[in-house]
């Protein structure tokens, strides 16, 4: 085992693939997802999140016996902690994948249904080893009074934070409406972190993209990779939910930390001079204060250090996105180098092991190092 220890607030699961049709398939039959050998006229091993699909092996990074180690650690998870303990990870923080598009299902209830046999599934996986794997909740967001009520029967199974979809589906209300306002009242009570996570959202993921419509997968990026941004403004800032619910915590997922530049620029604009311009009132507070709600998911974002005037470093989270296509499995340790060299030991420390201990109340190993005191 390494004492040079960091913990990675975003890796991720591989959940089996026949994992909702025997939960659901006698209910759901073919709406359900699954694995299909084809999709838009195209022969293979694809899977169907319930509204569009994706080719199964192209989500899990690597080829060879990389890839095949990273399946095998993505089923097992005494695997998954040899592969941590190789690359110096002390604890993960453990979000979905295939669920992750399924949040895009357009029956609300077959979604509902999805998000509860992953959480249950989940609560399993992570009873494994408890310190070293905590996972994320889904909660799909179309019915509050369930919402709630999976909120509170997951974090009884252990799950250390929420996932919510990303933006309020089209035929929903928008989340500053008062109708969520339960859901985040209880959520702050129980200090349990809100997530936006991509691909949850309305913006289609362009792994979902086959044949002439990868044409426009750079295009489709662009909208999967910023969704966060006109939520975070619209919805928590000018929709007041940061203000009827200051303690409430909102983890921003896999959108890295220098976007937050153009963002705050923008959005004091908005504050000082457009918003007055279009009769528009609010937010209550100056935009910066908002900052303090919001912890920022980095994997390899080399400009973090031109952010920090904005970002506090202590609201930077790590991670991995272990098994993805840009995970940085088996090593972490010197991308972080390469990505972070330029920052203090400290602000590296916090960014990679401290802040996640601190937000999820994970305890460290006796004696156990950062990558910076190495």
């Amino acid at each position: 085992m390494s004492d040079n220890w960091l913990i990675s607030a975003d890796s991720h699961v591989v959940e089996p693939v026949d994992l909702w049709a025997k939960a659901l398939g006698d209910k759901w039959g073919d709406a359900v997802p699954r694995e299909i050998g084809s999709w838009q006229g195209q022969e293979g091993r694809f899977y169907f999140t319930g509204l569009e699909a994706f080719k199964l092996g192209e989500l899990v990074d690597g080829e060879g016996e990389l890839q095949e180690k990273l399946f095998r650690a993505t089923e097992d998870p005494a695997v998954r902690l040899q592969c941590n303990d190789e690359d110096g990870i002390w604890a993960e923080i453990l979000n979905a994948t295939s669920m992750l598009y399924s949040m895009r299902i357009e029956n609300d209830d077959l979604a509902r249904d999805c998000c509860a046999v992953f959480n249950d599934w989940l609560i399993e996986h992570c009873s494994h080893d408890r310190k070293r794997m905590l996972g994320t909740a889904m909660i799909y967001m179309g019915d509050v009074d369930w919402a709630i009520a999976e909120l509170e029967r997951t974090a009884k199974g252990g799950l250390v934070q929420a996932m919510i979809n990303c933006d309020a589906r089209p035929s929903w209300e928008p989340y500053r409406s008062p109708t969520y306002d339960p859901f985040w009242a209880r959520a702050e009570e129980m200090e349990i972190p809100v997530v936006l996570h991509i691909i949850t959202g309305n913006n289609r993921d362009p792994f979902t993209l086959h044949g002439e419509e990868r044409a426009t997968a750079a295009r489709v990026s662009w909208g999967v990779l910023g969704e966060a941004a006109p939520v975070l403004s619209n919805e928590f800032i000018w929709g007041g939910v940061l203000d009827r619910f200051p303690g409430l915590k909102v983890v921003l997922s896999e959108f890295e930390v220098s976007w937050l530049i153009y963002w705050i620029f923008r959005t004091e604009q908005r504050q000082e001079s457009l918003g007055p311009a279009l009769g528009t009132t609010g937010p209550r507070r100056p935009i910066r204060e908002y900052m303090a709600n919001m912890f920022h998911g980095a994997v390899d974002d080399p400009y973090i250090d031109r952010a920090l005037g904005i970002v506090d470093p202590k609201t930077i989270l790590w991670g991995s996105d272990f098994p993805h296509p840009r995970c940085t499995f088996p090593n972490s340790h010197a991308v972080i180098r390469k990505a972070f060299g330029n920052l203090p030991d400290d602000v590296v420390a916090d960014i990679t092991l401290h802040n996640a201990a601190r937000l999820y109340d994970i305890d460290l190993p006796d004696g156990g190092r950062t990558l910076a005191a190495a």
